[in-house]
């Protein structure tokens, strides 16, 4: 018998969270329904996919697996609820591992890196309760689950033929998205999202001897990489569908060397913390959100200092970064 060809078909699912709405993937194929994330642990979210499920006429034994694009609790917050009424297998990147399982020495070691980064960047010391508050927003939204299988860049999709997992690093160090070449489609997760930059988000090396790992400067390679594929278009997991991802990734990539010659000017004022850069560039959120935009500096302070544009200095245990031309 010939392969089945996948059927795909989309959910929009409502969070909790500023992002706002996220789309999550089924896929029909040889086995049954493949799930690409599930959305957050809420109410909401399981009434739409028991909603779709209806419409759709098949039930939780239908789903054969659940494919996690990465950890974060709006992608993967449902995945032990399903996996548990369905018996589906989890499948993520093995990176995502101690996240989505919660790994208990790895969450210790994240909070850990969490405290230590944030004192050394300037971060006052009663902000520091951000690193016990995202904990309780994994425990809020989602469950601990266990991951049967691992993609890694290159294989094949269980039950699909047609699709391919592509690694795809930067919004987290463990990020994969799926690829059907013979229809140019990816289904590409938080990779690159339409309507707003996707968030390189600063994360522990999963070992204590290994080196920081440099988000943005990961996600660049990453960009470059994806650029040269010949992808038509791609569906994310929030916004509009892609048209023109190569043109996107171009004006992405613009967008981030603006933003770090933006940072070198203000440097040459005189040389700030990484929360002081925060305060400058995002006044109206640098508290609220702050391991966002903590982020976000620190990713385009890579970028400069990889160009050898800004220099680190270091003054009774505080990091402060300046203009190298100061």
């Amino acid at each position: 018998m010939g392969s089945i060809p996948s059927v795909l078909e989309h959910l929009t699912i409502p969070t909790p969270f500023n992002v706002g709405p996220v789309h999550i993937f089924w896929l029909k194929g040889e086995d049954g329904w493949t799930l690409v994330d599930t959305g957050p642990k809420t109410p909401d979210a399981l009434i739409c996919i028991e909603r779709f499920m209806q419409t759709h006429k098949f039930g939780f034994g239908d789903i054969a697996r659940i494919v996690l694009t990465h950890q974060h609790v709006d992608h993967s917050g449902l995945a032990a609820f399903v996996a548990e009424k369905s018996g589906a297998s989890i499948l993520a990147h093995e990176g995502a591992i101690p996240y989505i399982e919660r790994d208990p020495e790895f969450m210790d070691w994240h909070h850990e890196f969490f405290r230590r980064l944030y004192r050394e960047n300037g971060v006052p010391e009663e902000m520091l309760t951000t690193v016990e508050r995202f904990q309780e927003m994994m425990d809020m939204y989602a469950d601990p689950a266990l991951i049967h299988g691992t993609l890694a860049d290159g294989d094949g999709l269980p039950g699909h033929p047609d699709w391919r997992t592509v690694y795809t690093p930067g919004h987290t160090q463990n990020h994969i998205a799926l690829y059907c070449e013979a229809d140019g489609l990816m289904l590409s997760g938080d990779f690159l999202i339409k309507e707003i930059s996707s968030n390189a988000f600063i994360e522990p090396a999963l070992v204590r001897e290994a080196e920081r790992p440099k988000p943005l400067l990961v996600y660049r390679d990453t960009l470059y990489r994806i650029a040269s594929m010949p992808i038509k278009r791609m569906l994310s997991a929030h916004g509009s569908e892609i048209d023109d991802p190569r043109g996107l990734i171009q004006f992405r990539l613009q967008r981030q060397e603006e933003r770090a010659t933006r940072i070198a000017m203000l440097l040459a004022e005189g040389p700030l913390t990484v929360f002081e850069l925060s305060a400058h560039l995002f006044p109206k959120v640098y508290k609220k959100e702050m391991p966002l935009t903590f982020s976000e500096i620190l990713g385009h302070l890579d970028l400069l200092e990889r160009n050898e544009r800004v220099q680190r200095v270091e003054c009774d245990g505080i990091i402060r970064y300046k203009n190298q031309g100061k």
